[in-house]
């Protein structure tokens, strides 16, 4: 697990020009992290949202979570199969229990149960990215219970077009 997740993490500090880079393979993943947090002064949350986005634009990663809904909504709705979705990729990546609730006032909640430090936060930036993607408005908020998600409207914005190959026809 800790080579696929210390590559990924390489590459996006690599991309990432204001992060500082980190020597390749020298750290463990969340020293890495940690290590690129201090050396460019942004909080080690923000960082660790800002890969989950970076995660999103990851042509790879983007189809495999495009491919769980047809709607930011629906895609929320899926969202506890994501891990099961990420071990198809690779069956060496663990991922902690994601849970969807919706309160009384009508926001929805992402719990994360069992994850390493940063998780909710990368959880948080991956799903900013994906209601960019989906053309959604919402605010999307970290708290110490999870993630609050406000969907006033799931439909704001032309969503970017899904294909499930890069080479399917238009047709």
């Amino acid at each position: 697990m800790d080579d696929l997740v210390s590559r990924a993490i390489e590459k996006f500090l690599r991309e990432e020009p204001t992060l500082g880079w980190v020597e390749a393979g020298l750290l463990p993943p969340g020293q890495m992290l940690h290590e690129a947090a201090l050396r460019s002064g942004k909080p080690f949350d923000e960082l660790v949202e800002d890969l989950g986005a970076w995660m999103v634009r990851q042509d790879e990663i983007w189809r495999l979570l495009r491919f769980c809904g047809q709607d930011f909504l629906d895609f929320l709705l899926r969202l506890d199969e994501l891990p099961e979705r990420i071990r198809l990729i690779s069956d060496d990546v663990n991922l902690p229990q994601i849970a969807l609730s919706r309160s009384h006032d009508g926001l929805l909640w992402v719990t994360v149960s069992d994850g390493p430090p940063g998780w909710t936060a990368f959880l948080s930036g991956l799903l900013r990215a994906m209601a960019d993607d989906y053309g959604a408005l919402c605010v999307i908020t970290r708290t110490a219970d999870g993630i609050c998600i406000d969907v006033p409207d799931s439909a704001f914005a032309e969503a970017r077009t899904f294909r499930l190959s890069p080479r399917a026809s238009l047709g």
